[in-house]
């Protein structure tokens, strides 16, 4: 373990890139906070490259990695600059991105999988990716119009939740339809007209779901190729539902709990 104590530290420079994705995907690494997360990380057996904590939280340090992680004390403003929130936590890692098989050799035998396209909100996609964990979802796709996975914005709204489930990232469309016509999986979409009622529809044992953004919904080209539409029904006067609290009632609606 080794101390670093001014913000112009050269290491610590590198890290704060790790903020931007040009240095997430050149790298290979991102920057994971907090206490939870970091131990869901070292026990999912994702790689920590370095780790920092400041003093208060010297004894977590010692628990989840010690000396057998590259570790650094920082002070309470080194912290903040690596931080991407404005009340950090005292402990924070660079993360080594984990690969992830191609979607084409994913199988599964029962259950949802989660297709996000273009929802860009990353607070949004990091809150379905918890939420599809909690729902028992077999993965999660995300399109290449959708939010970036490690986004600092998006980890942190996973809780962790990205240890514990496969998400395929940078998906196209071409690979997606390709797969549900390979695999025979039922290609279903959310939409408004020429749909069902998602509560009613008879849901295959296998489902692959696609979601779409508040503002755009599911793209035409894939609502063309769905073998099925979906609704979710308001009795109110709300003209639509929050991406993420729309695609917490349909995991939990789906095949899972059928």
């Amino acid at each position: 373990m080794r101390e670093i104590t001014s913000v112009q530290n050269a290491l610590v420079k590198k890290v704060v890139e790790l903020k931007l994705k040009k240095f997430r995907q050149e790298t290979g690494t991102f920057f994971l906070e907090g206490k939870r997360a970091v131990a869901e990380a070292v026990q999912a057996d994702w790689g920590i490259e370095k780790l920092f904590f400041t003093a208060p939280y010297k004894k977590v340090w010692e628990q989840l990695a010690g000396d057998k992680v590259d570790s650094y004390q920082v002070t309470d403003s080194i912290m903040a600059k690596l931080s991407s929130t404005e009340n950090p936590q005292g402990i924070g890692a660079v993360v080594k991105i984990k690969a992830q098989p191609a979607l084409t050799d994913f199988a599964w035998n029962k259950g949802l999988v989660l297709v996000l396209d273009g929802v860009r909100d990353p607070g949004n996609v990091g809150t379905i990716i918890r939420t599809a964990d909690a729902a028992g979802a077999k993965a999660v796709v995300l399109l290449a119009e959708t939010a970036e996975l490690f986004n600092p914005k998006v980890v942190r709204s996973t809780m962790g939740s990205l240890f514990h489930l496969p998400v395929f990232t940078e998906v196209s469309k071409e690979t997606l339809t390709q797969w549900c016509s390979a695999k025979k999986l039922p290609l279903w979409a959310t939409c408004l007209e020429g749909a069902e009622n998602l509560f009613t529809a008879a849901w295959p044992t296998r489902t692959v779901l696609v979601m779409g953004s508040e503002a755009q919904g599911v793209s035409a080209d894939l609502l063309a190729k769905a073998d099925k539409k979906v609704f979710l029904p308001m009795t109110g006067k709300a003209e639509s539902l929050n991406v993420a609290v729309a695609a917490g009632i349909c995991l939990f609606a789906g095949p899972d709990f059928r």
